[in-house]
């Protein structure tokens, strides 16, 4: 559903809500506002992120009872973007074409895996296969060794992304100074560590708390997945979406980022900060 389309079914269910539906639309509304211009990764106003978290609680809530994981993955997105135009005075070397990076491991969000399912399926059976033969290459290698065995994301194409327009968050934030390096890092020639901008780093902190905190609200798995893995999983799932929303692991036993989020205690206070409170 589009956006204007989903706004304007928002709006029709609110007048049919009750007034504590009535709140939460116009909570959402208010979180929505507030960072519709990107979360700032050099403030220290917790407020931003907890209202990003309380708005991807919001959708995904929705999402579990239409089915459909567009709204809050398409708000992520967004989001994102506007941090990225915040960020675009800081010089970084990433520029079209260049894709280092897009041979290494790559992190991505269960809604995340199953928004990108969709557009893949829709590109046919050979777009299909394509990930599921990258899938067979990396499938036995963790965290730890993927890094030593370079292999071109799937979805790449001609050294650019073919879905650029709905990369995932951790595409989204990658970002160096030296483009050199990370030809040498990311293709195993040495071991440097790639320059990225502290303000990219931290953005992507803000971004994982704030999409974690919101899985996690609405009961659903917040952990992060190897991409290969976890997009081969959302292809070959019947009904994998309606599955996932439903409360099924689907992603049970795929290779996922080691880093738990919550276990920094600043996402633990940032969680109940933005959901102990009416």
């Amino acid at each position: 559903m589009g956006e204007a389309k989903w706004r304007k079914a928002e709006i029709e269910e609110l007048k049919r809500g009750s007034p504590e539906q009535e709140a939460q639309w116009r909570r959402l509304q208010n979180d929505k506002r507030r960072i519709a211009s990107g979360i700032d990764p050099e403030s220290s106003d917790p407020e931003p992120v907890v209202s990003m978290a309380r708005a991807l609680s919001a959708l995904f809530n929705e999402a579990k009872r239409t089915g459909n994981i567009d709204p809050p993955v398409t708000l992520l997105h967004t989001t994102v973007n506007a941090t990225l135009l915040r960020l675009s005075d800081i010089p970084v070397a990433c520029k079209k074409g260049c894709s280092h990076c897009c041979h290494t491991w790559v992190s991505v969000s269960a809604p995340e895996a199953l928004y990108i399912a969709k557009i893949v399926e829709q590109r046919g059976n050979a777009a299909v296969e394509k990930v599921r033969s990258a899938h067979q290459d990396t499938k036995d290698l963790d965290f730890d060794t993927r890094d030593e065995h370079p292999h071109p994301c799937p979805l790449l194409e001609e050294e650019l992304c073919s879905i650029y327009d709905a990369r995932p968050k951790a595409c989204r934030l990658a970002a160096s100074a030296d483009a050199e390096i990370c030809a040498r890092t990311y293709h195993n020639i040495t071991n440097e560590d790639v320059p990225t901008p502290a303000m990219y780093l931290s953005a992507r902190s803000i971004y994982d708390i704030a999409m974690a905190a919101g899985l996690r609200h609405e009961s659903l798995p917040y952990h992060a997945y190897e991409f290969n893995a976890a997009l081969t999983r959302a292809l070959d799932t019947d009904n994998a979406e309606q599955r996932w929303l439903a409360g099924e692991d689907i992603f049970a036993g795929i290779n996922p980022d080691p880093a738990d989020v919550f276990a920094h205690p600043q996402a633990q206070r940032l969680y109940e900060y933005a959901f102990s409170r009416p």
